[in-house]
């Protein structure tokens, strides 16, 4: 029975293709390698590689509003809240979704796609005095997307057109879950990691 760790949970992965795990008390703990789908092992690099430059930095630091982001200038926090937000955004349509149901997009209490307002709007929601509870909460909404890519990449409807109605543009065109995934994760925290080592915040 093949395992992977990461951030305290440990996921089995059973012949049946589900996926069930277990909260462990200990810290950080990453295989790469245990993960099969290749947008799985982006997304945890992309992660790694925000939080290898999040982590170090004072609670003040995150709070600094220097960086040029959605709206106008933000802090780290900020920052972090933006991924949490369209991360949870990306599990609640899919989790619709499998009901046979179409979401409510973006959802959030917004039926367009205005991305300055729900930007403020994810900066307050997700805001937390203390810098580790926002990591926590960032760490599980990365895991609960990597559940999804895992899952969906052992059924083979993760790169699929058609599979999921939700994951139509307003233009008609369709995209494969990945890709709706994909922009809201990897591709979002790189571009959030630029913007941090931009900065050079410490």
């Amino acid at each position: 029975m093949n395992q992977f760790k990461l951030a305290g949970l440990v996921f089995f992965k059973h012949r049946s293709y589900h996926f069930k795990y277990q909260s462990l008390n200990q810290s950080f703990m990453l295989s790469i390698t245990a993960l099969k789908a290749p947008l799985s092992q982006e997304i945890c690099h992309a992660y790694m590689q925000l939080m290898k430059y999040i982590t170090p930095l004072h609670p003040a630091s995150r709070t600094l509003k220097e960086i040029e982001g959605t709206g106008g200038k933000i802090s780290v926090n900020d920052l972090i809240a933006y991924q949490i937000g369209w991360g949870k955004c990306v599990i609640r349509w899919y989790e619709t979704g499998i009901q046979g149901q179409i979401p409510t997009m973006p959802g959030e209490g917004f039926s367009k796609w205005d991305y300055v307002a729900i930007a403020q709007h994810f900066y307050q929601k997700y805001h937390y005095p203390n810098p580790l509870e926002q990591n926590q909460i960032f760490d599980q909404t990365v895991r609960q997307l990597l559940y999804i890519v895992e899952k969906e990449h052992q059924t083979g409807c993760l790169d699929q057109i058609g599979i999921w109605p939700w994951c139509t543009l307003q233009s008609g065109k369709q995209w494969p879950l990945s890709k709706w995934i994909k922009i809201n994760s990897s591709s979002a925290y790189k571009r959030a990691t630029s913007l941090v080592k931009n900065f050079h915040l410490t």
